[in-house]
């Protein structure tokens, strides 16, 4: 298994990026094992960061400037993000090596790095849809590739619906919208 890494997400223009560094774990072993014993701090390292974190930084003129760093929500990292370009404000999807679970598959922040609303799939789809979604043993896998539409305040959420083998990789897709501004899925 690859361990979580620090990434960086840019806004659809570049006027903001955002990069997102993982707690730190002493291994994948000693991390699955304090899993499976309910170990709140699974995996912790004695010394590094303690929670998954995040740096925003706005394009001033040629050089980004540090907006804020704070905590997420995530146990050790988000698998993707997308940043708005009109104000900063992100969505961060799945947690490392458990997608698809808890009531944070879905987080979305403010452009200030506070948190709006966290979704657990349940939360925008049945009981039914979530049920028939693919698994492994640790992660349901539910989407497909997210995009923040062209007025940067609304996120197009991919949601697997069925297994098709005339598409690229298996699987067709259906569009959930959600709304950065209200945090609130769109009909």
């Amino acid at each position: 298994m690859v361990p979580a890494a620090p990434k960086t997400y840019t806004s659809s223009n570049g006027s903001y990026r955002l990069t997102v560094f993982p707690r730190e774990l002493a291994g994948a072993l000693p991390y699955f094992e304090d899993k499976v014993a309910d170990n709140a701090e699974a995996g912790q390292r004695s010394e590094g960061l303690a929670r998954c974190e995040a740096v925003l930084e706005r394009l001033e003129g040629a050089e980004y400037r540090r907006v804020w760093r704070k905590q997420l929500v995530n146990d050790v990292s988000p698998v993707s993000a997308l940043v708005s370009a009109k104000d900063g404000s992100f969505v961060t999807f799945d947690n490392w090596h458990s997608r698809g679970w808890g009531d944070d598959a879905i987080v979305i922040y403010d452009g200030a790095g506070q948190v709006k609303r966290k979704l657990a799939l349940t939360s925008i789809m049945s009981k039914q849809e979530f049920d028939r979604l693919p698994r492994s043993a640790s992660s349901i896998w539910w989407s497909g590739e997210h995009e923040i539409d062209y007025d940067e305040v609304i996120v197009n959420v991919r949601v697997v619906t069925t297994n098709d083998s005339k598409s690229s990789d298996g699987s067709q897709y259906r569009t959930i919208r959600l709304s950065l501004e209200t945090a609130q899925v769109l009909q």
